[in-house]
Protein backbone atom coordinates (compact mmCIF):
# COMPACT_ATOMS: atom_id res chain seq x y z
CA UNK A 1 0.00 0.00 0.00
CA UNK A 2 2.73 2.07 0.68
CA UNK A 3 4.41 1.65 -2.24
CA UNK A 4 2.08 2.24 -4.12
CA UNK A 5 0.61 5.64 -2.49
CA UNK A 6 4.23 6.74 -3.50
CA UNK A 7 3.98 5.60 -6.69
CA UNK A 8 0.94 7.91 -6.90
CA UNK A 9 2.90 11.07 -5.47
CA UNK A 10 5.57 10.61 -7.82
CA UNK A 11 3.37 10.66 -10.63
CA UNK A 12 1.42 14.07 -9.39
CA UNK A 13 4.44 15.72 -8.57
CA UNK A 14 5.99 15.05 -12.36
CA UNK A 15 2.59 16.42 -13.92
CA UNK A 16 2.71 19.27 -11.82
CA UNK A 17 6.41 20.29 -12.96
CA UNK A 18 6.93 23.00 -15.04
CA UNK A 19 7.26 22.12 -18.91
CA UNK A 20 10.13 24.33 -19.11
CA UNK A 21 12.27 21.72 -17.56
CA UNK A 22 11.86 19.42 -20.12
CA UNK A 23 15.17 20.69 -21.90
CA UNK A 24 17.50 21.44 -19.24
CA UNK A 25 19.71 18.46 -20.17
CA UNK A 26 20.11 19.63 -23.44
CA UNK A 27 21.49 23.07 -22.68
CA UNK A 28 24.72 23.33 -21.93
CA UNK A 29 23.94 26.60 -19.90
CA UNK A 30 21.54 27.64 -16.88
CA UNK A 31 20.29 31.19 -16.61
CA UNK A 32 18.09 32.97 -13.40
CA UNK A 33 16.99 36.10 -13.56
CA UNK A 34 18.39 37.78 -10.12
CA UNK A 35 14.34 39.61 -9.11
CA UNK A 36 14.92 42.62 -8.04
CA UNK A 37 13.82 44.27 -5.13
CA UNK A 38 11.32 46.91 -7.13
CA UNK A 39 9.91 43.01 -8.81
CA UNK A 40 6.00 43.25 -9.12
CA UNK A 41 5.60 39.39 -8.34
CA UNK A 42 8.35 37.50 -6.77
CA UNK A 43 7.06 34.41 -7.20
CA UNK A 44 7.81 34.05 -10.92
CA UNK A 45 10.72 33.06 -12.52
CA UNK A 46 10.94 36.53 -15.46
CA UNK A 47 11.67 40.05 -14.49
CA UNK A 48 7.92 42.15 -13.92
CA UNK A 49 9.50 44.99 -12.42
CA UNK A 50 7.66 48.75 -11.54
CA UNK A 51 9.44 51.94 -12.11
CA UNK A 52 8.98 56.15 -12.18
CA UNK A 53 9.10 57.61 -15.36
CA UNK A 54 12.45 57.96 -16.57
CA UNK A 55 13.92 55.99 -13.73
CA UNK A 56 16.81 53.86 -14.65
CA UNK A 57 18.49 50.41 -13.54
CA UNK A 58 20.63 47.54 -14.16
CA UNK A 59 19.12 43.86 -14.10
CA UNK A 60 21.02 40.87 -13.25
CA UNK A 61 20.94 37.37 -14.94
CA UNK A 62 23.17 34.25 -13.34
CA UNK A 63 24.42 32.00 -15.67
CA UNK A 64 26.10 28.77 -15.12
CA UNK A 65 28.53 26.26 -17.47
CA UNK A 66 29.38 23.01 -16.28
CA UNK A 67 30.65 21.99 -19.42
CA UNK A 68 34.35 21.60 -20.24
CA UNK A 69 34.54 24.01 -22.75
CA UNK A 70 33.53 28.12 -22.47
CA UNK A 71 30.33 28.59 -24.29
CA UNK A 72 28.92 31.91 -26.11
CA UNK A 73 25.67 33.10 -26.09
CA UNK A 74 23.98 35.40 -28.54
CA UNK A 75 21.90 37.76 -26.89
CA UNK A 76 18.86 39.46 -28.50
CA UNK A 77 15.57 41.38 -27.59
CA UNK A 78 12.71 41.69 -28.32
CA UNK A 79 9.01 43.64 -28.16
CA UNK A 80 6.34 40.39 -27.40
CA UNK A 81 4.33 39.57 -30.43
CA UNK A 82 0.78 37.59 -31.34
CA UNK A 83 1.65 34.85 -33.69
CA UNK A 84 -1.10 33.18 -35.71
CA UNK A 85 -1.96 30.65 -33.11
CA UNK A 86 -2.95 33.20 -30.40
CA UNK A 87 0.35 32.17 -28.39
CA UNK A 88 2.60 35.21 -27.34
CA UNK A 89 6.15 35.12 -28.70
CA UNK A 90 9.11 36.71 -26.97
CA UNK A 91 11.94 36.09 -29.41
CA UNK A 92 12.86 38.20 -32.43
CA UNK A 93 10.70 37.47 -35.35
CA UNK A 94 9.39 38.67 -38.52
CA UNK A 95 5.41 39.62 -36.89
CA UNK A 96 4.53 43.68 -37.81
CA UNK A 97 4.58 45.68 -34.70
CA UNK A 98 1.26 47.25 -33.97
CA UNK A 99 0.07 50.79 -34.82
CA UNK A 100 -0.42 51.31 -30.54
CA UNK A 101 2.98 50.20 -29.61
CA UNK A 102 4.37 53.80 -27.80
CA UNK A 103 7.14 52.17 -26.15
CA UNK A 104 9.84 49.02 -28.22
CA UNK A 105 11.68 47.59 -26.08
CA UNK A 106 14.81 47.56 -27.65
CA UNK A 107 14.76 51.87 -27.18
CA UNK A 108 14.54 51.30 -23.45
CA UNK A 109 16.70 48.28 -22.63
CA UNK A 110 20.09 47.44 -23.51
CA UNK A 111 21.83 44.26 -23.64
CA UNK A 112 25.27 43.03 -25.16
CA UNK A 113 25.44 40.98 -28.46
CA UNK A 114 27.21 38.02 -26.78
CA UNK A 115 28.32 37.05 -23.59
CA UNK A 116 31.11 34.23 -22.58
CA UNK A 117 30.42 32.06 -20.14
CA UNK A 118 33.76 30.17 -19.01
CA UNK A 119 33.84 26.52 -18.57
CA UNK A 120 32.85 25.25 -15.66
CA UNK A 121 32.44 28.46 -14.32
CA UNK A 122 30.03 31.20 -13.58
CA UNK A 123 29.32 34.99 -15.05
CA UNK A 124 26.81 37.84 -14.81
CA UNK A 125 24.50 39.49 -17.83
CA UNK A 126 23.97 42.80 -16.93
CA UNK A 127 20.58 44.36 -18.80
CA UNK A 128 20.55 48.43 -18.53
CA UNK A 129 16.61 49.26 -18.18
CA UNK A 130 15.53 52.93 -18.99
CA UNK A 131 11.97 53.55 -18.04
CA UNK A 132 10.02 56.07 -20.46
CA UNK A 133 9.79 59.38 -19.41
CA UNK A 134 6.12 59.70 -20.55
CA UNK A 135 3.70 58.37 -17.78
CA UNK A 136 1.41 55.43 -19.13
CA UNK A 137 -0.87 52.84 -17.68
CA UNK A 138 -0.17 49.64 -18.65
CA UNK A 139 2.57 46.75 -19.23
CA UNK A 140 5.39 46.98 -21.82
CA UNK A 141 6.55 42.95 -22.70
CA UNK A 142 9.45 41.39 -24.08
CA UNK A 143 12.12 38.99 -23.41
CA UNK A 144 15.57 38.50 -23.54
CA UNK A 145 16.64 35.38 -25.93
CA UNK A 146 20.08 33.32 -24.81
CA UNK A 147 20.79 31.26 -27.33
CA UNK A 148 23.90 29.06 -27.92
CA UNK A 149 26.26 30.54 -30.73
CA UNK A 150 26.33 28.78 -34.18
CA UNK A 151 23.23 26.48 -33.25
CA UNK A 152 20.32 26.85 -34.64
CA UNK A 153 16.77 26.99 -32.60
CA UNK A 154 13.06 26.90 -33.04
CA UNK A 155 12.72 29.87 -31.13
CA UNK A 156 10.92 30.42 -27.69
CA UNK A 157 7.32 31.35 -27.32
CA UNK A 158 4.94 31.30 -24.48
CA UNK A 159 1.35 31.03 -23.23
CA UNK A 160 -0.49 31.88 -20.63
CA UNK A 161 1.13 33.79 -17.34
CA UNK A 162 4.55 31.43 -18.57
CA UNK A 163 7.36 33.40 -19.49
CA UNK A 164 10.41 31.60 -19.04
CA UNK A 165 11.32 29.13 -21.93
CA UNK A 166 13.61 26.84 -22.49
CA UNK A 167 14.11 25.37 -25.84
CA UNK A 168 17.12 22.92 -27.80
CA UNK A 169 20.11 25.69 -27.37
CA UNK A 170 18.27 28.76 -25.82
CA UNK A 171 16.57 30.27 -22.93
CA UNK A 172 14.28 32.86 -22.67
CA UNK A 173 13.27 34.72 -19.77
CA UNK A 174 10.34 38.08 -19.90
CA UNK A 175 10.99 41.34 -18.98
CA UNK A 176 7.39 42.81 -17.93
CA UNK A 177 7.81 46.78 -17.20
CA UNK A 178 5.60 49.13 -15.64
CA UNK A 179 4.99 52.12 -13.85
CA UNK A 180 2.22 51.52 -11.56
CA UNK A 181 -0.37 48.56 -11.12
CA UNK A 182 -3.47 50.55 -12.45
CA UNK A 183 -5.50 48.35 -14.42
CA UNK A 184 -5.77 48.79 -18.21
CA UNK A 185 -9.11 48.05 -20.13
CA UNK A 186 -9.09 45.91 -22.64
CA UNK A 187 -9.53 46.50 -26.51
CA UNK A 188 -9.40 44.44 -29.36
CA UNK A 189 -10.28 46.13 -33.17
CA UNK A 190 -10.25 44.26 -36.42
CA UNK A 191 -7.90 46.11 -38.94
CA UNK A 192 -8.10 44.68 -41.72
CA UNK A 193 -9.32 41.40 -44.01
CA UNK A 194 -7.92 39.52 -46.76
CA UNK A 195 -7.67 36.44 -48.79
CA UNK A 196 -3.82 34.67 -48.25
CA UNK A 197 -2.07 31.55 -47.32
CA UNK A 198 -1.08 29.51 -44.28
CA UNK A 199 1.26 27.08 -44.70
CA UNK A 200 0.69 26.68 -48.44
CA UNK A 201 -3.09 26.64 -48.00
CA UNK A 202 -5.99 29.02 -48.66
CA UNK A 203 -7.74 31.25 -45.65
CA UNK A 204 -9.25 34.47 -44.82
CA UNK A 205 -6.66 35.95 -42.89
CA UNK A 206 -8.06 38.88 -40.36
CA UNK A 207 -5.89 41.14 -38.95
CA UNK A 208 -6.60 42.41 -35.44
CA UNK A 209 -5.09 44.09 -32.98
CA UNK A 210 -4.93 44.78 -29.15
CA UNK A 211 -4.60 48.34 -29.18
CA UNK A 212 -4.16 48.55 -25.30
CA UNK A 213 -1.23 48.27 -22.83
CA UNK A 214 -2.37 45.05 -21.25
CA UNK A 215 -1.97 41.12 -22.00
CA UNK A 216 -5.55 39.71 -22.45
CA UNK A 217 -5.70 36.45 -21.32
CA UNK A 218 -8.17 33.25 -21.83
CA UNK A 219 -9.36 34.64 -25.44
CA UNK A 220 -11.91 33.08 -27.71
CA UNK A 221 -12.71 33.82 -31.24
CA UNK A 222 -16.36 32.75 -33.29
CA UNK A 223 -15.23 33.72 -36.73
CA UNK A 224 -17.53 33.91 -39.75
CA UNK A 225 -17.25 34.53 -43.43
CA UNK A 226 -20.48 35.42 -45.37
CA UNK A 227 -20.92 36.26 -49.19
CA UNK A 228 -22.31 40.15 -49.33
CA UNK A 229 -26.06 39.99 -48.61
CA UNK A 230 -26.47 36.50 -47.84
CA UNK A 231 -27.03 34.52 -44.22
CA UNK A 232 -25.22 31.60 -44.87
CA UNK A 233 -21.61 31.05 -43.50
CA UNK A 234 -19.50 30.05 -46.34
CA UNK A 235 -16.59 28.91 -43.60
CA UNK A 236 -16.31 29.42 -39.42
CA UNK A 237 -13.90 28.49 -37.17
CA UNK A 238 -13.70 28.70 -33.48
CA UNK A 239 -11.13 28.96 -31.23
CA UNK A 240 -10.67 29.63 -27.08
CA UNK A 241 -7.75 29.58 -25.01
CA UNK A 242 -5.53 32.12 -26.78
CA UNK A 243 -3.50 34.65 -25.67
CA UNK A 244 -2.98 38.46 -26.97
CA UNK A 245 0.02 40.37 -25.68
CA UNK A 246 -0.05 44.09 -25.03
CA UNK A 247 0.16 46.28 -27.82
CA UNK A 248 -0.02 43.45 -30.76
CA UNK A 249 -1.23 42.43 -33.95
CA UNK A 250 -3.36 39.11 -34.36
CA UNK A 251 -3.43 37.71 -37.35
CA UNK A 252 -6.21 35.09 -36.92
CA UNK A 253 -6.72 32.60 -39.94
CA UNK A 254 -10.11 31.63 -41.05
CA UNK A 255 -8.87 27.85 -42.92
CA UNK A 256 -10.83 27.14 -46.25
CA UNK A 257 -10.06 23.10 -45.89
CA UNK A 258 -9.39 22.85 -49.37
CA UNK A 259 -11.69 24.98 -50.70
CA UNK A 260 -10.85 27.12 -53.65
CA UNK A 261 -11.19 30.87 -53.50
CA UNK A 262 -14.12 32.63 -55.41
CA UNK A 263 -13.87 36.60 -56.98
CA UNK A 264 -16.46 38.30 -54.88
CA UNK A 265 -17.73 40.58 -52.26
CA UNK A 266 -17.65 39.01 -48.59
CA UNK A 267 -17.92 39.67 -45.03
CA UNK A 268 -16.27 38.84 -42.15
CA UNK A 269 -17.81 38.81 -38.95
CA UNK A 270 -16.31 38.00 -35.30
CA UNK A 271 -17.24 37.50 -32.08
CA UNK A 272 -14.16 37.71 -29.87
CA UNK A 273 -14.54 37.35 -26.48
CA UNK A 274 -11.75 38.11 -23.44
CA UNK A 275 -10.12 37.27 -20.05
CA UNK A 276 -12.89 34.18 -19.21
CA UNK A 277 -13.32 34.14 -15.38
CA UNK A 278 -16.10 32.42 -13.32
CA UNK A 279 -17.90 35.11 -12.68
CA UNK A 280 -17.80 36.83 -16.21
CA UNK A 281 -20.90 38.87 -16.80
CA UNK A 282 -20.68 38.22 -21.03
CA UNK A 283 -21.63 34.53 -22.00
CA UNK A 284 -20.33 32.57 -24.43
CA UNK A 285 -22.22 29.69 -25.63
CA UNK A 286 -20.62 26.72 -27.21
CA UNK A 287 -21.34 22.96 -27.21
CA UNK A 288 -20.04 22.20 -24.14
CA UNK A 289 -21.84 24.71 -22.25
CA UNK A 290 -21.90 28.20 -21.47
CA UNK A 291 -18.64 29.77 -20.09
CA UNK A 292 -18.12 33.45 -18.44
CA UNK A 293 -16.11 36.06 -19.98
CA UNK A 294 -15.35 39.88 -18.49
CA UNK A 295 -14.84 41.54 -22.30
CA UNK A 296 -16.50 40.74 -25.27
CA UNK A 297 -16.20 42.45 -28.86
CA UNK A 298 -18.15 42.23 -32.11
CA UNK A 299 -16.72 43.17 -35.47
CA UNK A 300 -17.52 43.02 -39.03
CA UNK A 301 -15.57 43.85 -42.15
CA UNK A 302 -16.70 43.39 -45.97
CA UNK A 303 -13.62 43.13 -48.29
CA UNK A 304 -13.17 41.73 -52.10
CA UNK A 305 -11.17 38.53 -53.50
CA UNK A 306 -10.43 39.90 -57.05
CA UNK A 307 -10.37 37.42 -59.46
CA UNK A 308 -6.61 37.60 -59.80
CA UNK A 309 -5.37 37.12 -55.94
CA UNK A 310 -8.12 34.25 -55.93
CA UNK A 311 -6.23 32.26 -59.38
CA UNK A 312 -2.78 32.92 -57.90
CA UNK A 313 -3.56 31.86 -54.45
CA UNK A 314 -5.68 28.42 -56.10
CA UNK A 315 -2.84 27.75 -58.41
CA UNK A 316 -0.42 28.11 -55.03
CA UNK A 317 -2.48 26.00 -52.44
CA UNK A 318 -0.98 22.19 -52.47
CA UNK A 319 -4.39 20.96 -51.60
CA UNK A 320 -6.74 21.82 -54.67
CA UNK A 321 -6.21 19.84 -58.03
CA UNK A 322 -5.15 22.39 -60.90
CA UNK A 323 -8.32 22.87 -62.82
CA UNK A 324 -8.13 23.67 -66.62
CA UNK A 325 -10.42 26.10 -68.76
CA UNK A 326 -13.20 24.13 -70.75
CA UNK A 327 -11.09 24.88 -73.83
CA UNK A 328 -8.52 22.53 -73.21
CA UNK A 329 -10.71 20.03 -72.74
CA UNK A 330 -12.44 20.45 -75.96
CA UNK A 331 -8.59 20.69 -77.47
CA UNK A 332 -7.72 17.65 -75.94
CA UNK A 333 -11.32 16.06 -77.70
CA UNK A 334 -10.59 17.59 -81.02
CA UNK A 335 -7.06 15.79 -80.74
CA UNK A 336 -8.41 12.54 -80.33
CA UNK A 337 -11.37 12.63 -82.82
CA UNK A 338 -8.66 14.28 -85.51
CA UNK A 339 -6.24 11.07 -84.46
CA UNK A 340 -9.06 8.52 -84.89
CA UNK A 341 -9.55 9.91 -88.24
CA UNK A 342 -6.14 9.46 -89.25
CA UNK A 343 -5.87 5.97 -87.73
CA UNK A 344 -9.16 4.81 -89.91
CA UNK A 345 -8.49 6.29 -92.73
CA UNK A 346 -4.57 4.51 -92.84
CA UNK A 347 -6.78 1.39 -91.97
CA UNK A 348 -8.89 2.16 -95.04
CA UNK A 349 -5.94 2.79 -97.79
CA UNK A 350 -4.17 -0.06 -96.33
CA UNK A 351 -6.81 -2.10 -97.08
CA UNK A 352 -7.18 -1.18 -100.89
CA UNK A 353 -3.53 -1.29 -101.13
CA UNK A 354 -3.89 -4.74 -99.99
CA UNK A 355 -7.26 -5.63 -102.49
CA UNK A 356 -4.97 -3.65 -105.81
CA UNK A 357 -1.93 -6.35 -104.76
CA UNK A 358 -4.82 -9.60 -104.41
CA UNK A 359 -6.47 -8.76 -107.94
Amino acid sequence: MKKKLFCFITLIVMLIMPATQVFASELNFAAKAELPDNQVNPDVSYFDIKMNPGAQQTLHVQLRNETEKPVTLDVELASATTNLNGVVEYTPNMIKPAKSLQFNMKDYVKVPKQTVIPAKGNTVLDLAVKMPDKAFNGVMAGGITLKEHGLSDQGGQASGKKVAIKNRFSYVIGLLMRQNLAAVPAHVKLNAVKPSQVNARNVILTSMENDTATFIQQVAVDAKIFAKGSNQALYQVAKEGLQIAPDTNFDFPIALAGKALKPGTYVAKLEVYGNRQPNGKILRTTAEGKQHYRDHWTMTKQFTITEKAASTLNQRDVTIKPSHPQWTYILIGAVIVLMALIILLLILLLRRQAKKQAS
